[in-house]
């Protein structure tokens, strides 16, 4: 994915999110399951002081949940959805097939923690310290999906 598609900050937040977050559990077809248990690994490599990381389950769904256990503030328990229904909206969303989606996060995730976050300042991108806004990358998509069914 490139950087200027419309929907590179929903991947980039995904991505944050998945990599910054305790206490998460993740839900996900068996097929990704061995993707899910690497991008743990990695992120123990590049996180030695991180002592708490992912649980991971597999499920029947055709998406990828990560949910928190105990819910933060501005924060529900759903944290992403990757491909699936549309999910609650606090839940950052992509809405495309997995197949598509899940790889393009992971490519976020590892290029995001080869740059050292989440422990360095700035290095989580462009209005990556700024609060997200996932009304507003939901009207993208739908102004973009629109587009392209026309």
């Amino acid at each position: 994915m490139r950087i200027d598609d419309p929907m590179w900050p929903t991947v980039r937040e995904a991505a944050r999110r998945i990599l910054r977050l305790h206490g998460m559990t993740a839900r996900c077809p068996q097929r990704f399951a061995s993707n899910l248990d690497q991008l743990i690994l990695e992120m123990g490599d590049a996180q030695p002081s991180r002592l708490e990381f992912p649980t991971t389950l597999e499920h029947d769904l055709e998406s990828i949940d990560f949910s928190l256990a105990n819910p933060i503030e501005g924060l529900s328990e759903h944290v992403v959805r990757v491909g699936g229904l549309e999910p609650e909206a606090s839940a950052c969303w992509l809405p495309w097939s997995i197949d598509v989606a899940w790889p393009t996060v992971l490519d976020a995730c590892q290029e995001l923690l080869a740059a050292g976050y989440p422990g360095c300042v700035g290095c989580g991108g462009p209005n990556s310290e700024m609060p997200w806004d996932e009304k507003k990358s939901r009207e993208i998509w739908a102004l973009k999906h629109s587009k392209n069914s026309k």
